[in-house]
């Protein structure tokens, strides 16, 4: 016994429902717009095809308006693919470490700043730097040879980094004499910057540490202003010892040494190192930066739609191409027809 041929589209209950529900919503199976702007659309399509093919009986004018109306369809669903591909390039955007993953070596404190770059259009340095005073500051370290013993001779070998220094807020360090030990401080603020590495926080670093420091001034100017009671609670303490017959408690002098001199070379060295690494960190971020430009381009490029989808709207567009070309070759069949009956 033959089988018996299968006609097309589904059969059962839910593929039916499926099918009915897809043709609804992209309008497929309406003979009216869809909505107010598709009823604009076919409005003036009607119009301009009435100009054009000037249509007499109402079986023209009815063909006219199923063309206008496959048109507007059309239209409609040449735009909804530019759409979905514009919301596809908007979240390739969004997510910028989909398209830094890509680029090889781009980690740690280069790719946070880059991230910063990318999402802000600037990059934050930390401890209170910017680009120029950075750049100044890695020209004086390049630039110095020559023993140096002694804070002052730092000073002249480094004046950049030292005026830095000088401005720079470190609790309990007065701006005037102590950028050596400030030096001590900022390196080991930059040291930890480097190792958050891909957590650079950007600008949120500048509110952070303005609240620590606020708080370290609180906890300092609380514990000067218990300086007097402490001191004249150990002075008691001593009298009450002495009294009891005890031995005076001894306190021994620290040894002489001069305060303004360098002791060893080699750890300022590895402090200043920390501005040289922040500073390769910053041009690797433009090198990143450039690399990401280019891959992004390239993505969105060949940016394209999931195949299912894909698939879908070409299905949509290629029936309704067929029935708009259709629709318009019965049209100018009827023109065809009509001329005859005007010759006899």
């Amino acid at each position: 016994m033959k089988q018996a041929k299968r006609s097309g589209g589904p059969k059962t209950l839910q593929g039916k429902a499926r099918s009915s529900k897809n043709a609804t919503s992209h309008g497929l199976t309406s003979v009216a717009p869809s909505n107010s702007n598709e009823k604009a659309l076919v409005d003036s399509y009607s119009k301009e095809l009435i100009e054009y093919y000037k249509p007499e009986s109402p079986l023209e004018q009815l063909q006219i308006q199923r063309i206008a109306t496959c048109r507007a369809k059309l239209a409609y669903l040449y735009d909804l693919e530019q759409v979905k591909l514009s919301l596809a390039a908007k979240e390739l955007e969004s997510q910028p470490e989909k398209i830094l993953e890509k680029i090889p070596g781009a980690t740690g404190l280069a790719m946070g700043m880059a991230k910063e770059f990318i999402t802000s259009g600037e990059i934050h340095l930390p401890c209170r730097l910017d680009l120029p005073l950075l750049e100044a500051i890695c020209v004086e370290i390049d630039s110095m040879h020559g023993a140096i013993e002694n804070k002052h001779q730092f000073a002249r070998a480094l004046p950049c980094l030292t005026k830095y220094l000088n401005s720079y807020p470190v609790v309990g360090l007065n701006n005037t004499s102590q950028w050596m030990e400030k030096l001590v401080a900022v390196s080991e603020d930059l040291k930890m910057a480097d190792e958050m590495g891909e957590r650079h926080p950007g600008r949120l670093d500048e509110v952070l540490r303005g609240y620590l420091l606020g708080k370290e001034y609180e906890a300092f100017l609380e514990k000067e202003a218990a300086k007097p009671e402490m001191d004249e609670l150990e002075r008691y303490q001593e009298e009450r010892r002495i009294a009891r017959g005890q031995k005076p408690k001894i306190v021994e002098s620290p040894p002489k040494v001069d305060p303004d001199a360098i002791t060893d070379i080699d750890v300022i060295k590895e402090y200043l190192e920390e501005f040289l690494d922040l500073y390769e960190s910053y041009q690797k971020t433009q090198e990143i930066v450039v690399q990401y430009e280019a891959i992004k381009d390239l993505m969105l490029r060949a940016l394209s739609l999931p195949v299912a989808e894909s698939d879908l709207l070409m299905r949509y567009q290629t029936t309704l191409e067929r029935r708009l070309s259709s629709a318009i070759g019965e049209l100018l069949a009827l023109q065809r027809a009509k001329k005859p009956e005007l010759g006899t």
